[in-house]
């Protein structure tokens, strides 16, 4: 099995999401409208049980082939996840893998979900050895795709995808960022 790395930012520690994470994902995320919204795979109201099954394919699995999954800690306490799924996800951008995050609506507004994908970014360069990854946000969802636009992803097509929680196909906007751009904005000016 491959090992993915904890990853520690100015405030954040990011490690693989492990079992003992479902109830935290549950009931911070799923039990949470304001969250299961704006994401495609989650189940409106809440399944009980499915943040077990979705943490149970991703722990034990091999990251490169599902997805690596990161669990967003700060002092210890669980706020989120944020993942990188192999390439094959997103039928406009087959061979890239794809980001996707979510954070508390209690830790949001704080900066946490920036400082943790930055993160997952760098660590996913060279993880996947891709010179760029894609990521998806719901059109109407300004705050993920202000924060996308701030790492540095650029619009590159609208899609639609079903998202379960809203029962009905959603506008999305596809992104990619290169990684001669995320690079690029870390250097100093």
């Amino acid at each position: 099995m491959i090992r993915m790395p904890n990853l520690k930012t100015r405030r954040l520690i990011l490690r693989p999401l492990q079992e003992q994470d479902a109830a935290a994902i549950a009931d911070l995320g799923g039990r949470d409208f304001e969250i299961v919204r704006w994401l495609t795979g989650a189940s409106w109201p809440y399944v009980e049980g499915e943040a077990e099954k979705f943490v149970g394919k991703i722990v034990g699995s091999d990251p490169f082939q599902t997805e690596a999954a990161f669990a967003v800690t700060l002092g210890g306490v669980f706020i989120g996840v944020v993942a990188i799924e192999a390439p094959g996800d997103l039928q406009d951008l087959p061979n890239l893998p794809t980001l996707g995050y979510w954070i508390g609506r209690a830790f949001q507004g704080h900066g946490y979900a920036s400082e943790a994908v930055d993160a997952v970014l760098d660590w996913a360069f060279e993880a996947y050895d891709t010179e760029a990854i894609a990521a998806r946000a719901f059109e109407d969802n300004t705050r993920s795709r202000a924060l996308l636009r701030k790492l540095g992803f650029k619009p590159f097509c609208l899609t639609e995808r079903f998202a379960k929680a809203l029962d009905r196909k959603v506008s999305n906007v596809v992104v990619r960022l290169e990684k001669a751009d995320f690079e690029a904005r870390k250097e100093p000016a």
